[in-house]
């Protein structure tokens, strides 16, 4: 069997979908029955690396809104290179352009088609455009829907990450929809990461609690709604620690150069050591409504972290009363209770409750296996691979 990704993400920094693509190749090592696998990313530069089974292509795109995130514009040379590798089945991990290579790629061989849907691009666009009024919120929301439903109903397959996607999705016309979750790496992302001279270097106190944010830092994620709530908060009793990359990158590092009690960490590109920052701290907090899944919040359950998220996200389907609580939606009020109530549960007790519930259900190898059975159940259908646009 050969697959072949094309995705969207930038090798410099974090985001789902790269931790997603870093895990599959990783899980492909293993695999007897994966004979090639080829990796299509947007980048600055063309470039072939050549890892085991996987053939990483880069080709060169231009630059998005994102720092180190390119879009494809040469679809007809990526459809060249992905027809030239012969893949038995596509799987697309962008809801831009790259879509359209599949389509493009696959109008003289029919192959199953499977696209995933990692980001809410619908309800991302309509929250950055917010400020801009109702009207013109809803007519963009409206206009990327359109787009997306048009991609979407031409997969083979679709994957979602959480339910709520799928209404949205059926309403859109596409009913070919399959749920699976996103994984961790159990092995990495543990609580024996902790480290004991973590609090001492960011002179941080013992009876202090703190918060955790690691994701990407731009508009969508919310991080303005956290840092309100945090604000809420007794003062001095939380210490806010910020992780990631991204175009609000300066606007949260100026935040916690004027804030004592927030700290800004950079991006961590090792994900031993910002295993050590989940497994070090006390609270991890995902302020977004939008996120599909919330990768980063698996991570920090299986490094032994409760998680305070949004009652109107994906995160909301892996957080269960156990391993952490759920805030209404913009209420940085009720975000604030929660992260006090949070974080007032008994802390080592709670490590082991959290790494379970992560290692039960969400190991890679255990995400992948299914991914893999419903490839081979789509090359064995004969199915015809999209429909023509």
């Amino acid at each position: 069997m050969t697959i072949c990704d094309l995705a969207l993400y930038s090798p410099e920094t974090s985001s789902g979908v790269r931790t997603y693509i870093e895990n599959r190749i990783r899980y492909i090592r293993s695999r007897s029955d994966v004979e090639k696998h080829v990796v299509i990313v947007p980048g600055t530069e063309d470039q072939v690396v050549v890892q085991h089974r996987t053939k990483l292509i880069t080709v060169r795109g231009i630059p998005s809104f994102y720092p180190g995130v390119s879009l494809a514009i040469n679809i007809g040379r990526i459809a060249e290179i992905v027809e030239r590798e012969a893949p038995d089945v596509i799987e697309v991990n962008c809801q831009y352009t790259l879509p359209w290579v599949a389509f493009l790629a696959t109008r003289r061989r029919r192959i199953p088609v499977v696209g995933v849907y990692h980001t809410d691009v619908p309800a991302c666009a309509r929250h950055m455009v917010e400020r801009a009024g109702l009207p013109l919120s809803n007519l963009v929301e409206k206009i990327v829907d359109a787009y997306v439903g048009l991609v979407y109903r031409h997969f083979t397959l679709t994957i979602v990450l959480n339910d709520g996607v799928i209404r949205r999705l059926n309403r859109l016309g596409v009913d070919r929809i399959q749920r699976l979750p996103c994984g961790v790496d159990i092995e990495i992302f543990n609580p024996e990461r902790i480290d004991l001279d973590f609090r001492k270097r960011l002179s941080i106190r013992s009876d202090q609690k703190i918060l955790l944010y690691v994701g990407r830092l731009s508009a969508e994620k919310e991080i303005d709604l956290l840092l309100e709530s945090h604000s809420k908060l007794p003062p001095g009793e939380f210490v806010l620690l910020i992780a990631g990359d991204g175009p609000d990158k300066e606007a949260i590092e100026r935040y916690a150069d004027s804030h004592i009690s927030v700290r800004y960490l950079g991006h961590f590109d090792s994900p031993s050591e910002l295993a050590s920052v989940y497994a070090s701290s006390d609270v991890f907090v995902i302020p977004s409504r939008h996120e599909t899944f919330g990768m980063a919040a698996l991570e920090a359950l299986a490094c032994g972290l409760p998680v305070v998220a949004i009652d109107e996200s994906g995160t909301a389907s892996i957080v269960g009363p156990e391993v952490g609580v759920l805030a209404h939606a913009g209420d940085t009020g009720d975000m604030a209770c929660k992260i006090r109530e949070v974080s007032q549960w008994p802390r080592d007790k709670l490590r082991d409750i959290c790494r379970a519930f992560a290692a039960k259900s969400y190991s890679w190898d255990a995400v992948f296996h299914e991914y893999f059975d419903i490839y081979r159940k789509l090359i064995g259908t004969g199915l015809p691979s999209i429909g023509r646009p």
